[in-house]
This record gives C-alpha cells, sequence and structure tokens, in this order.
C-alpha cells in the first residue's frame, strides 16, 4: 500500500491545477474532474503500480517464510512458500518447480498488456 500511495500522489501532484481550475470554471463537478482530469493523468501510473505490486506479491518469500512459514494453517503461503515446501519439506523436487512456475503463465500476458498501455500513451 505505501508503494500504490506514493505512486499515485505524484502522478496526482503531477497534474497541473490549472487544469482544476479550468474545469471549475467551466463548471465541471467533482466526478467529472476526476473522469477527464485526475483519471487520465494517472491511469498508466495505476496500471504500473498494478502489475509491479502483483508481481512482487506473488514473489514474495522472505517476509511470510520468516514471520509465519506459511501458517497459521497453511493461510499465509504464497507460490514461494509452497514451493518451498514441497521441494524441500516434501522432498518432491519437480512439484516444488511447478508450483513456482505456474505464475509465469498468469504474469506474462499482464506484462505484456502492461507494455501496451505504456506503450500507447508513448507513442501519442
Amino acid at each position: 500500500m505505501p508503494f500504490w500511495g506514493f505512486v499515485l500522489l505524484a502522478g496526482r501532484l503531477a497534474i497541473s491545477k490549472d487544469l482544476y481550475e479550468a474545469a471549475e470554471i467551466d463548471g465541471a463537478n467533482g466526478w467529472q474532474r476526476f473522469r477527464f482530469i485526475t483519471w487520465p493523468g494517472v491511469k498508466k501510473l495505476y496500471i504500473a503500480a498494478t502489475v509491479l505490486g502483483s508481481i512482487w506479491a506473488l514473489g514474495e518469500f522472505n517476509s511470510i517464510y520468516l514471520m509465519t512459514g506459511g501458517g497459521p494453517y497453511d493461510a499465509t503461503h504464497t507460490l514461494g512458500t509452497v514451493g518451498l515446501r514441497y521441494a524441500f519439506h516434501a522432498h518432491d523436487l519437480n512439484t516444488g518447480v511447478a508450483v513456482v512456475l505456474t505464475a509465469i503463465p498468469i504474469m506474462i500476458p499482464i506484462v505484456f498488456y502492461m507494455l501496451q498501455q505504456l506503450k500507447k500513451g508513448h507513442d501519442a
């Protein structure tokens, strides 16, 4: 959450106040200012923060392993901790690697989508 907060705050502060003043003079309400000024200004940052946050969450290992080890009752496992459990605790290396690699088909399309969105904005 701090990462998202800082990224979106920085994006919001980068939007010129003149745009908001002009919209207010034109009679735009709060929703219209958000829809036509704020959201287009932070949309790419939101996409990037979401993808990076997802990648980091799937790869999170240290905090969970050191604090809970996946417990209580296996409620806090991530792919990394489940893979470790299979590979080294259950002595099934093939299943452990397979568990960790399940993130690849999920993340590759998301990363390509993010790159397309970022490139689309760069070409304009």
